[in-house]
């Protein structure tokens, strides 16, 4: 074996050396937070789940679709994802005046314009009016209660101590993800407004009948109502808060990373995967699926047909995990930073995960390797 030879398996050992020394370590940072992860209890798991949308329901939610045919059309029925996780979408009274007229529905309060979400100015005087509007007091016929980390108003009946101890410890587990993204919550309450049960949440809130909570990040602040999907809705809801504030008020992250980073939160820290979920990765897995080109384009998941919105959901989520399951979370955190500074994908691909990272197509081959070998990361 002449020199040059030589040299080139020697370079050859030295990057597999260095790469696996990034997977023991990224392993040993895995086993340190499921370690740190806590025990999810339901308090409320005897209660009915919330009931899915009507065929009229899904086509009254208005414009045409913008989802891009599946690569291969295999899917199977499957309870759709909810639609309130998506914040630009959602129109909620701020606080309650007072209680609705049962059969009525809630009309617009003067002092409550429609949530635009991730475009609150950034400046001092918004600032200091949302601060205001956090402290101010609670809705009329809400009893208050506090954690460290959460202003609770519940309907008739103070929160349970064991709703309480379900929020502190979603807290505790979204922040070995998230703590970075949302440093305010440290010291910052979130605001619950919890429902005593489904009528009074549409009422209130004027959501549809598979609603089963909405979320405004300006505010932060979370509408939900008692069920037995409650804690999987909150991790989802939560994440929405702690995230989508990252980019909030610059430029507003892509819909692919909200929903795909707050499905994985759901499913990884909230421990309540959608029942929808593990038969749709098995579509990705056997080369089923959307482009990347094509799912990252998606603003707006309203009006297409169910399949193929669990099917993006479902993508969304694969793709966020890989990002942010096969490298450091610094990584992840670099590229959020980048599409925040109104950076293409690509560019912030590279700019935060390095080579062979320099375009989406190289990213796709990638996560498409990884799927269907399992070899870069333990996607469950």
């Amino acid at each position: 074996m002449d020199a040059l030879s030589k040299l080139r398996v020697l370079i050859w050992i030295l990057l597999l050396s260095l790469w696996g020394v990034m997977v023991y370590q990224y392993l040993g940072e895995e086993q340190a937070d499921q370690a740190r992860m806590r025990k999810v209890i339901n308090p409320y798991f005897n209660l009915p789940a919330q009931p899915a949308p009507s065929a009229a329901e899904r086509r009254s939610l208005g414009a045409a679709a913008q989802l891009p045919p599946e690569i291969r059309p295999e899917s199977s029925p499957v309870v759709p994802p909810r639609e309130e996780s998506s914040v630009e979408k959602v129109r909620v009274p701020g606080y309650i005046k007072g209680p609705a007229q049962p059969g009525t529905s809630p009309a617009p309060q003067a002092d409550e314009p429609p949530i635009v979400a991730q475009s609150e100015p950034d400046e001092s005087d918004a600032q200091t009016a949302l601060v205001a509007e956090r402290e101010a007091p609670g809705p009329t016929g809400f009893l208050k209660r506090t954690t460290p980390h959460f202003t609770i108003y519940s309907e008739g009946d103070p929160a349970s101590d064991a709703f309480l101890e379900l929020l502190e410890t979603l807290h505790a587990n979204l922040m070995l993800d998230l703590a970075s993204f949302s440093p305010w919550a440290q010291v910052d309450r979130v605001q619950i407004v919890l429902f005593k049960n489904q009528d009074t949440y549409r009422r209130m809130t004027g959501r549809p009948a598979w609603s089963g909570g909405a979320s405004s990040v300006p505010k932060r602040r979370i509408y939900l109502y008692e069920s037995a999907e409650l804690p999987g809705i909150l991790a989802h809801e939560l994440c929405h808060i702690y995230f989508d504030s990252f980019f909030t008020p610059g430029r507003p992250n892509p819909l692919w990373l909200s929903e795909g980073m707050a499905t994985l939160i759901q499913v990884e820290r909230g421990l309540a995967a959608p029942n929808w979920l593990r038969e749709n990765l098995e579509i990705l897995e056997r080369g089923g699926g959307y482009s990347l080109e094509e799912l990252m384009k998606v603003n707006s998941t309203a009006g297409s047909p169910d399949t193929r919105v669990r099917l993006w959901y479902a993508e969304s989520y694969s793709v966020v995990r890989f990002l942010i399951r096969t490298q450091y979370l610094s990584s992840f955190y670099k590229f959020s930073s980048y599409l925040r500074e109104g950076r293409s994908v690509s560019e912030s691909l590279y700019r935060a995960y390095g080579m062979p990272y320099t375009r989406i197509k190289a990213l796709e081959y990638a996560w498409r390797y990884n799927i269907t070998t399992n070899r870069l990361s333990r996607l469950q």
